[in-house]
């Protein structure tokens, strides 16, 4: 079983720089887009929810940090081995992969890994940034996108607006 609260708790206090852009809040979002994701694409639940947790908690700052994957992929390889908690390698490789390439690569191929990384490129509207449907790695992330640039919807309110979606 995995204990999510007390998992997100460790990687929070252990997390190396502060941020309030890629922060809790953002893993919150990054989690509810995941699992409104999830059923529709055929993702993982549970690697979607660590990635979440782990995907940013490497960040040295909010700018353009590109090695911040590749180190969040490594704390979960590390969380893991601590016995933290437990994914099959299979699984674990998904997480791994998500977490390391979430900002290097625009697909994959795998529905766990793409809902991941369109988890998070949906919360991009807390910096200022439109969705754009051909950056998005799932057809369900793209259709979201392609729907948030006709309802008019601010950039700004994009959360709450992902958050009254039914899918």
């Amino acid at each position: 079983m995995l204990d999510f609260a007390a998992l997100m708790e460790y990687a929070f206090e252990n997390r190396i720089y502060e941020s309030d852009i890629h922060g809790i809040e953002h893993w919150h979002q990054v989690e509810f887009n995941g699992l409104l994701l999830a059923p529709k694409t055929g993702a993982d639940m549970d690697v979607v929810r660590l990635f979440a947790i782990f995907h940013d908690c490497r960040r040295l700052d909010d700018g353009h940090d590109v090695e911040h994957g590749p180190r969040a992929a490594e704390f979960a390889k590390l969380c893991r081995e601590q016995k933290l908690f437990e994914l099959d390698d299979e699984r674990f490789q998904k997480l791994y992969d998500a977490c390391k390439l979430h900002t290097s690569m625009h697909r994959t191929g795998d529905p766990t890994v793409d809902t991941c990384f369109d988890a998070d490129r949906l919360d991009l509207g807390r910096v200022g940034f439109k969705l754009d449907p051909k950056k998005m790695a799932t057809e369900w992330g793209a259709k979201i996108a392609r729907k948030s640039l006709t309802s008019g919807v601010s950039v700004f309110r994009m959360r709450p607006w992902i958050r009254s979606l039914e899918l």
